[in-house]
């Protein structure tokens, strides 16, 4: 059934879980709708029913970001049910640690498959819809990484320097059609695709970040909030780090000994 909304509408890629699902029912609590956009159509459709669930209308969509087909037929279905996209999150990513030296050619091209090449593609899909209604916010996951990369991500933390790039190009690109197109660069984000190093080396990973404690979803939605309000009407082009200062200075850890607290 097609329904042309008159509430504003957000649309989240990888919205399944973790840092997407977090900005979809941040968004949702505050008057919007959605469109859930995973490759997982099960949890999405999970995701859609919470935000259904805050009174949101919420639509599930397979999307795998890789195939420009299926990202073709994705927003296809956005635009007949919604008529618009208000706000779109390309935030779809993987994350693998391995080696340059060691990297099969398999992770490699799916880490630049869908990190980089499916932001480009959901942008353009995204893009599309926005031109034609003269105004839109695009907003790109990359990370911390693409700005510092560390040993054995030298692949993944190409693909994030390579999405703060686009970004700052599709800003200008966008400019002519009413869409400002910003970035947010996390560091480690308590979801499950990087538990497992919060786990296992939570105290070194600590002492990189000079607030002392891990990042939440709902921070990162705090972000996107920004870029879609009318507080950043004026801003397009920049990257804002959700980090906690990480790497900020060489040893953060030594404020707080010198503070006492460590």
């Amino acid at each position: 059934m097609s329904k042309r909304s008159d509430r504003p509408v957000i649309a989240v890629t990888g919205g399944g879980q973790g840092i997407g699902r977090g900005i979809l029912v941040y968004f949702c609590e505050r008057g919007y709708d959605a469109v859930v956009l995973d490759k997982n159509l099960d949890t999405a459709e999970a995701v859609a029913k919470e935000c259904r669930e805050l009174g949101a209308d919420a639509i599930a969509v397979h999307c795998d970001v890789t195939d420009r087909d299926d990202v073709e037929k994705a927003y296809a279905k956005v635009d007949e049910y919604f008529g618009r996209i208000d706000v779109q999150v390309n935030n779809a990513g993987v994350f693998i640690r391995e080696r340059i030296m060691d990297a099969t050619p398999e992770k490699t091209d799916l880490m630049i498959d869908v990190n980089l090449k499916g932001v480009l593609n959901t942008a353009k899909a995204a893009m599309g819809i926005m031109k034609n209604q003269g105004a839109g916010v695009m907003i790109n996951a990359h990370s911390i990484l693409g700005f510092f990369p560390d040993h054995g991500l030298g692949v993944y933390s190409a693909t994030k320097a390579g999405v703060a790039i686009l970004t700052r190009v599709l800003a200008a690109e966008c400019a002519p059609y009413g869409i400002r197109v910003n970035g947010y660069a996390p560091s480690v984000t308590d979801t499950a695709m990087v538990h497992h190093i919060i786990e296992e080396r939570p105290e070194a990973k600590l002492n990189q970040i000079p607030m002392r404690e891990f990042g939440k979803p709902e921070q990162i939605a705090k972000i996107c909030w920004f870029y879609a309000s009318e507080l950043s009407d004026y801003t397009t082009g920049i990257s804002i780090a959700s980090d906690g200062g990480t790497w900020a200075v060489q040893r953060p850890f030594k404020s707080w000994e010198d503070a006492g607290l460590l």
